[in-house]
């Protein structure tokens, strides 16, 4: 991996990782459950992260396992940032079975375009989605509530609705996908 890579990965491990070693708020609210300050000090010293690309095109349910992978990374980046774990664990509880099959849809897709190397490919895509949640929902002033708000309606959802879920919400960090069937498919 590029050595200036990994230096715009140490913010976002070390916001990761203090905030997942902080106590659990007893309440979930968005009001109690602020960003810690070293979060906002990333933010504003971390060098710009590149725009995901992905190689080749994609299928309808290729892209429903990234629509699906991109909402679960927001929700467990804004629960590591907003202390609101728990919320998380509730979320990947409920969809399991989803997030496991999406997930392995992920994973054939990197394979099949990256051969051997898919899971290295997949584990930077993983990196990259991350780095660009946690950029996008920090700059929200109200990234807590938004991250409390987002549990709530997807909570609100039907097990085995999560992809149709996904595909309205539209995670932010979610990179331009080309379909095979010749129509671009741009997050909205």
């Amino acid at each position: 991996m590029p050595r200036e890579f990994c230096r715009s990965l140490l913010p976002l491990i070390a916001v990761l990782a203090l905030g997942s070693c902080a106590s659990s708020t007893s309440s979930d609210s968005a009001a109690s459950a602020a960003p810690p300050p070293a979060a906002t000090a990333a933010v504003a010293t971390a060098p710009p992260v590149a725009p995901i690309v992905l190689p080749g095109c994609v299928s309808q349910h290729e892209r429903e396992a990234f629509e699906v992978y991109a909402l679960r990374t927001e929700a467990i980046v804004g629960a590591q940032s907003c202390r609101l774990t728990p919320r998380f664990n509730s979320f990947a509880t409920k969809f399991r079975t989803e997030l496991t099959a999406e997930g392995r849809a992920l994973r054939t897709y990197y394979h099949k375009a990256h051969g051997k190397s898919g899971d290295a490919a997949l584990d930077e895509f993983v990196t990259q989605l991350a780095n660009m949640s946690f950029i996008n929902g920090s700059a929200n002033a109200d990234y807590c509530a938004a991250t409390t708000a987002l549990f709530d309606d997807v909570m609100a959802t039907r097990v085995g609705q999560l992809a149709a879920y996904s595909a309205q919400h539209s995670a932010p960090a979610l990179p331009r996908m080309d379909s095979c069937d010749g129509v671009a498919v741009i997050p909205r």
